[in-house]
């Protein structure tokens, strides 16, 4: 259990973590705005999870796949809010940041209290459950540390703003595999098979995973939603930075 709990954290919980750093490491976001988000993910996530049972009985017992499908494209939705957003728009951007702790944290926040609740009502002796959370807690907490501190010492605030775009991207692609698995998209066919050099399962394979979309066996589904849903965004951030640029140079002309 203890091992399960670990791999539990760093499979759906560092994601959140993760995103919270990435946030942080963009300049016109603080701690404040992204607390009261991360109180109201927490009671949604809350809301919702006694009602888990109804949602996966929709479209024939996929309504669970389904909702985490629409949740990981709000998420999509709320990072081309924020490559709108500019230097300018404070809308945007609040826009954008309330669709990405929504649309990142809630799947996966409801992942991890659905292994935690049933472990915890299953067994007498939750020892090993508290401590698992606990080191994977620690770890969860250290990687996002270690994130922030590079993209915002370490990197421009361009590549910081490129690998934003990756990480959301990287979320974004399980829509993908819960397509795949609802039979919504075709069978998966894998291009390759990278296993032998990191597992999915193991705990660089989830890293990798939540960083950069990384699938030790991906489908073409796969690869083709992560390229759409990382070249979008930074073209709308392309076209916005030549949008505000044109005037400037008219007025030196």
């Amino acid at each position: 259990m203890l091992i399960n709990t670990v791999v539990l954290f760093l499979r759906d919980t560092l994601p959140i973590f993760l995103l919270i750093s990435v946030l942080l490491a963009l300049p016109r976001v603080s701690a404040v705005t992204l607390l009261w988000r991360l109180f109201a993910l927490i009671f949604i996530a809350l809301l919702t999870y006694p009602k888990l049972g109804v949602v996966s009985e929709f479209y024939e017992g996929a309504g669970f796949e389904l909702l985490k499908t629409l949740l990981f494209f709000i998420a999509w939705i709320g990072m081309c809010f924020l490559a709108s957003s500019g230097t300018s728009s404070s809308s945007l951007l609040s826009i954008g940041i309330s669709l990405l702790v929504l649309g990142i944290g809630l799947p996966n926040s409801l992942h991890f209290l659905v292994y935690f609740i049933s472990e915890l009502t299953r067994n007498s002796d939750s020892t090993l459950l508290f401590l698992g959370t606990t080191i994977g807690l620690g770890i969860s907490i250290s990687i996002a540390i270690l994130l922030n501190i590079f993209l915002t010492q370490f990197v421009s605030l361009k590549t910081t703003h490129f690998f934003v775009s990756v990480f959301v991207a990287a979320q974004a692609a399980n829509i993908a595999l819960l397509l795949e698995q609802t039979d919504t998209f075709p069978s998966p066919n894998q291009l390759w098979d990278s296993s032998e050099i990191v597992s999915d399962n193991s705990e660089y394979g989830h890293l990798l995973n939540a960083l950069v979309g990384y699938e030790a066996t991906p489908s073409l589904s796969y690869i083709v939603v992560f390229l759409i849903a990382l070249i979008v965004p930074n073209l709308i951030t392309f076209l916005c930075i030549r949008q505000r640029s044109t005037p400037l140079k008219e007025a030196a002309c």
